[in-house]
């Protein structure tokens, strides 16, 4: 049966993938999984050799060794790739691939991973965690060095994964650290707006349905607040870099806003720039909008969505246990007036040095900050 399922994967990517006759180059790194590799920051480009894990690119000499070998799995393709490159680590940004729990001990080589994007009860990796880590996971299951986000992570995977762990936040967010000084004293309101693609299961169309549900009413609400205290309002749309769909979010909220706000629009510089320019920052469940919070910046959080709606369970520290309403957080099925306002005014109108000081013990336990990464280069150092 395994067997079959395989062949059936192999043929998949047989189909579509781009074939590659040579021997891949023997290097520093390998990276498994193109999609996305935050290390440039700190690695040159040409100290990696890339294992496609999507089949994009399969590598025939190294498939034929597995075949010689009678090794049919996918595993078995991702060990041999490694061996031949002998890199003196293997690195992901993705956290929830279980191949790469076991290519340390597979290979003998030590292994990194990031862990990549916050942590919600509705994903896949909590909800079928017994598909993911079967019982006893952690005699199997071996990462060197896993770097997540917070302890709650930490806890979650070192029941499941053997190896350190290191908390230290979102990994591309430590790249930088904002300039107080310099920001504009206006609200940012980042948008978490989604929309239905025809082409998608009707499962994928009602979570889009969900994501966006009363965002046009919660930016209204903090649209009046601002406009009451003279406070000018942004919105970071979220498909700022895809001209067709930004068309549609600007209309979802002209409905509500009359065109009385400004999106944010810059091409040239990434989100995590664009929102270090705004003294305010405020969102609905936006997880750049909790790693802006982590490097100090003054930033709340008002959800308002339905009982039924599975996106509640995004909201603001529910998976590090946090309470419904905080100090600079509120959420509910029900809209609350009194909370959003009470929410805007500890942002807008609290003394920095007392901002610090109260928010400092919750937004710890969201997210460290280890700016510029020192944990990764001391790792990277030693190795």
């Amino acid at each position: 049966m395994l067997l079959l399922k395989n062949l059936i994967i192999f043929f998949k990517y047989f189909l579509k993938a781009k074939w590659v006759t040579k021997l891949p180059k023997k290097n520093k790194f390998v990276l498994v999984d193109s999609e996305n590799n935050p290390f440039l920051k700190y690695i040159k480009k040409k100290d990696f050799t890339i294992l496609h894990r999507r089949g994009e690119e399969i590598n025939f000499s190294i498939l034929l060794k597995c075949l010689l070998k009678l090794k049919f799995t996918t595993l078995d393709y991702c060990a041999e790739f490694i061996r031949h490159v002998s890199p003196k680590l293997i690195l992901t940004s993705f956290d929830y691939h279980t191949i790469f729990y076991k290519l340390s001990k597979k290979t003998g080589i030590k292994t990194l991973m990031l862990q990549k994007g916050k942590r919600a009860y509705t994903e896949g990796l909590y909800i079928n965690r017994n598909l993911y880590f079967p019982k006893n996971s952690k005699k199997d299951f071996f990462v060197d060095y896993s770097l997540v986000y917070n302890s709650a992570v930490k806890n979650f995977y070192s029941k499941r994964i053997s190896g350190k762990f290191f908390e230290i936040g979102s990994f591309e967010n430590n790249f930088t650290k904002p300039n107080l000084k310099k920001q504009k004293n206006e609200i940012a309101f980042v948008s978490n707006y989604s929309f239905k693609n025809s082409n998608e299961s009707d499962k994928v169309k009602e979570l889009a349905v969900f994501k966006r549900e009363n965002e046009d009413v919660v930016a209204f609400y903090l649209h009046r607040l601002a406009k009451k205290n003279n406070i000018k309002f942004n919105i970071l749309p979220r498909f700022r870099k895809n001209p067709s769909v930004l068309i549609k979010e600007k209309n979802f909220y002209n409905k509500t806003l009359k065109s009385n706000f400004n999106f944010i629009l810059n091409q040239n510089k990434t989100s995590y720039n664009l929102l270090s320019n705004y003294k305010y920052i405020f969102t609905t469940y936006s997880t750049i909008a909790q790693e802006s919070l982590v490097k100090g910046n003054r930033v709340g959080f008002v959800m308002f969505k339905s009982k039924r709606n599975l996106v509640f369970r995004y909201r603001f520290g529910l998976y590090e246990k946090l309470k419904l309403n905080g100090l600079f957080w509120t959420a509910s099925s029900k809209l609350n007036i009194k909370e959003v306002e009470r929410v805007f005014d500890f942002v807008t109108k609290t003394k920095y040095s007392t901002w610090i000081k109260k928010t400092k013990p919750y937004s710890k336990k969201i997210m460290n900050f280890d700016y510029k990464n020192k944990v990764f280069k001391k790792i990277i150092k030693n190795i």
